[in-house]
């Protein structure tokens, strides 16, 4: 069969797909996918953010995995395709959550992740017998070695840093989260079994890859302490950098702080979330301590790992002042990144449930639930002021004023001062770019192109 696998975009407010220029990293599912389809058949790999879809060509099956926000465009093409005779396959953490309303676009939806059944799916397909549905009733078995095929992807449209001779590479080390947070469809997906890829696997990848940067796509990479530590050793002699999230939970072990900076580790990404301890309590994150984040930022700057850190506004008792605060205590521990959102409750979540209990879901245009926009009713604002506030706090953090000193911080801690300040000035300049035209920094790519 000659398969096509896509990544799609977003649609904008017109309901038309937001392109850019360059992305930033290929799909690491799509890859996998990729590396697990049998070498009788041809896989071309499109990613929607940057490449135009050709429904000329004739394609025998097309698969398709969508978080909520680019759901509706991964629609939209599924539609296109499938009246022009062309099956489709759906797959993903929105497909997981709505099955049913995934299958009106598809001929077949994927519950859950596919590495077991994958190749089932395209006998099926192949022998014209497939199923509606498919889902396995085991986990995938993380000790199978997958290389993951970048071979089959376009790989001039990702950005690369300079003298890199390949983007960010996605690579993963651990599925599974053990906390329950009400506003995350994590655990919904991959579950709440923390589970871990034999570290000879990873560095087998890593080799395979060939890259200089890698981004552990990990939902907690130091959730298993005993693991990540021989983890972080083992990548010490490869010589690479790297990005992850992590909890806050890394307190408990704050010697993993130093190992990962050891190995590499550049930048540590965390869902503070909020400030207020009630707040965390009611949302099942409780283990964020707030008393241990001064301690915990300092680690990091003497690590020189750069904490990336989100907060989300929105919470039913969050006030006006929580503005007001969170960005002062961003600016007081001279944090350098920081992202804001807006709660969203993802269908499958614990909140999802509850806001539509409660007939608070405005709006189920699932290109809105990007984290930018708001979709059900607030308790303690109005939508204007809830929106009006959240992009002042945004363009405050990335004022000019604001990303000069942080700038000045970065030299002075830095052992490379220029080249620090060169990278950091372009990172926050295009933070700052993409925030005040309503723009969330980590949406799309680089260098929209208007419609």
């Amino acid at each position: 069969m000659k398969i096509l696998l896509v990544n799609p975009t977003k649609l904008d407010e017109q309901g038309k797909p937001v392109k850019f220029k360059k992305d930033i990293t290929p799909s690491l599912a799509l890859a996998v996918l990729s590396s697990l389809t049998p070498a009788s058949h041809k896989v071309t790999v499109i990613n929607d953010v940057i490449e135009e879809i050709d429904y000329s060509i004739p394609y025998d099956l097309v698969g398709i995995t969508a978080m909520t926000s680019r759901v509706e465009r991964a629609y939209q093409i599924a539609d296109r395709f499938r009246s022009i005779g062309v099956r489709v396959v759906l797959g993903g953490i929105h497909a997981t959550a709505l099955p049913d309303e995934a299958k009106v676009h598809a001929d077949a939806v994927i519950i859950g992740e596919a590495e077991n059944i994958w190749e089932q799916v395209l006998d099926d397909f192949e022998h014209n017998r497939n199923k509606e549905y498919y889902q396995d009733s085991a986990l995938p078995d993380m000790k199978r070695l997958i290389i993951p095929r970048f071979d089959t992807f376009n790989m001039n449209i990702y950005n690369r840093p300079i003298g890199y001779k390949l983007p960010i590479m996605p690579i993963y080390s651990t599925r599974g989260c053990p906390f329950a947070c009400d506003f995350c469809s994590v655990s919904k997906y991959f579950g709440r079994t923390y589970r871990v890829k034999p570290i000879a696997n990873i560095l087998k990848e890593i080799d395979a890859i060939g890259a200089e940067h890698f981004m552990f796509v990990d939902d907690n990479i130091a959730g298993n302490a005993e693991y990540s530590r021989e983890l972080f050793r083992a990548l010490i002699p490869k010589k690479i950098k790297w990005n992850s999230q992590v909890s806050t939970t890394i307190m408990n072990h704050p010697d993993l702080i130093d190992l990962a900076a050891e190995s590499g580790c550049r930048l540590l990404f965390f869902g503070l979330e909020s400030l207020n301890n009630d707040i965390l309590q009611s949302l099942n994150k409780g283990f964020n301590k707030l008393a241990q984040y001064a301690e915990l930022f300092e680690r990091l700057k003497r690590a020189k790992i750069v904490p990336l850190i989100s907060m989300i506004f929105g919470f039913d008792t969050d006030t006006i002042e929580q503005f007001n605060y969170t960005l002062s205590f961003l600016l007081k521990n001279k944090i350098d990144t920081s992202f804001f959102f807006i709660l969203t409750p993802l269908p499958g979540t614990t909140l999802y449930s509850k806001l539509e209990e409660e007939g608070r879901i405005i709006s189920r245009d699932w290109s809105a639930y990007d984290g930018q926009h708001i979709v059900f009713q607030p308790k303690n604002f109005t939508i204007e002021e809830l929106y009006h506030n959240y992009w002042r706090v945004f363009r405050q953090f990335y004022s000019v004023r604001n990303i000069t000193a942080r700038s000045f911080n970065r030299i002075r801690q830095s052992n490379t001062p220029l080249k620090t300040f060169y990278y950091s000035t372009i990172n926050e300049l295009f933070y700052r770019n993409k925030v005040y035209r309503y723009e969330h920094p980590i949406s799309g790519g680089f260098g929209k192109i208007k419609t």
